[in-house]
């Protein structure tokens, strides 16, 4: 099988700016994804390994799969330099193909689904390696907040900042805001709040937790950028 990702073009400019070896420093990720020493976790769509490192730190036992196998090489020298005992896999996230059938009791996709083409085959494939009852985090950009039309306004009174959105019913692949970011990527597929609920119920994943946290910016503090989960598999 041969695999490629828009990240296999910018996978060294994407580990620069993420931070070359860096271990992810995110409190409400590790607020949601808990205690996990002793636990087997499957990081999807890992990259160059900063949540599988984090994980690995806390005690988990950690394979990650992606499908840019230069980013995968990246993550792989990082565990060369600092060994954790991450296992790296070069897969298809709405596969997962090689992860078998109820073999983690926790899976992560941290900032990634917006990329990944069909969501229901993804969480379908989540839900098939995750032991009964296992747990899935995930995090993305907001879909409220983040759709194909959004600006910003400066109030002519107070200089305050606001958000603005449109074409948020508009579901499919559009031009991110990484897009913007030369060389950095690449385009990302909106979809609506309901999709994603709806897409974890039919996949057998039941929502425990949301987190919407603030960020210190003038836009970001007044909505929220990202948009977290904690869901439970129903089996």
């Amino acid at each position: 099988m041969t695999l490629s990702s828009a990240y296999d073009d910018v996978a060294d400019d994407y580990d620069e700016w993420v931070g070359a070896g860096a271990v992810l420093d995110d409190p409400t990720f590790a607020e949601l994804v808990g205690d996990v020493a002793g636990q087997k976790v499957a990081v999807v769509a890992c990259g160059q390994g900063r949540e599988a490192r984090y994980l690995a730190t806390q005690g988990a036992d950690v394979t990650g799969l992606d499908a840019s196998g230069n980013l995968l090489a990246i993550a792989r020298q990082h565990e060369e330099t600092d060994p954790l005992g991450i296992v790296y896999h070069h897969g298809d996230a709405h596969t997962l193909d090689g992860l078998a059938d109820e073999s983690f009791d926790g899976a992560v996709c941290h900032m990634a689904l917006m990329d990944i083409p069909d969501l229901a085959a993804a969480l379908g494939s989540v839900a098939r390696i995750l032991r009964p009852h296992g747990w899935f985090v995930l995090s993305i950009t907001h879909p409220c907040f983040k759709t194909p039309a959004t600006g910003e306004i400066v109030d002519h009174v107070d200089q305050s900042v606001r958000r603005t959105v449109g074409r948020y019913f508009a579901e499919g692949y559009w031009d991110g805001p990484g897009k913007h970011r030369n060389p950095l990527p690449v385009g990302a597929y909106h979809r609506t709040l309901s999709t994603y609920v709806n897409t974890l119920t039919a996949a057998g994943l039941t929502i425990d937790r949301m987190a919407e946290p603030s960020l210190d910016t003038p836009v970001w503090r007044e909505v929220p950028c990202l948009l977290y989960l904690r869901a439970h598999c129903t089996t």
